[in-house]
């Protein structure tokens, strides 16, 4: 998803397009490495506004990714509804001063200030970021998901497990015998 700066007049521009996560690099790595899976395409929408020299884009996102339970591993789907604001510029005021090119763009990233090249801004890694910031660390199935049964491996949100529940780690085998006075 590109856009060239000549054709952003000054009322803006508004983009939308259905973007096909299987076609966006850091998307399908991370498809391969977690338990996740993208269903669908991507809804993107963004407004793209010139203003003094740089481009304000506000822009959103939507669509379904199935993540896996952090505790119980069962299918979570997760709609992504995702709303940003960025600028994008050429430079940063004051870039002179600047020592070297890393600085500037920690600098920029803490402004929430995008830097781009040449005449065209391309969208990609901002529409791949923001999906991945949207995930869940830790998804839930439901708030109250028990998980798995660490001797069996059964999924406690059915009932519960046929294991006795009585085994005990060996290393901790040794704390039934301690006495409370009370």
């Amino acid at each position: 998803m590109r856009i060239h700066t000549r054709e952003v007049a000054e009322e803006g521009v508004l983009i939308t397009e259905d973007l096909d996560p299987m076609q966006l690099k850091d998307l399908v790595a991370l498809q391969a490495s977690e338990n996740c899976t993208f269903q669908g395409m991507l809804a993107a929408r963004l407004q793209v506004k010139p203003s003094a020299g740089m481009f304000q884009v506000e822009g959103r996102l939507g669509g379904t990714v199935i993540l896996a339970c952090s505790r119980c591993l069962a299918p979570v789907p997760w709609p992504l509804n995702v709303v940003f604001r960025l600028t994008f510029t050429r430079s940063l005021p004051g870039d002179e001063v600047v020592s070297s090119p890393e600085s500037r763009e920690l600098e920029a990233e803490e402004l929430g200030v995008v830097l781009f090249e040449g005449d065209e801004i391309d969208f990609q890694d901002v529409i791949q970021e923001q999906v991945i910031m949207a995930l869940p660390m830790q998804p839930l199935c439901q708030e109250e998901c028990r998980g798995l049964c660490p001797q069996c491996g059964s999924n406690l949100n059915d009932g519960p497990c046929r294991c006795s529940g009585k085994d005990i780690d060996p290393r901790l085998a040794v704390l039934k015998t301690l006495k409370f006075d009370t």
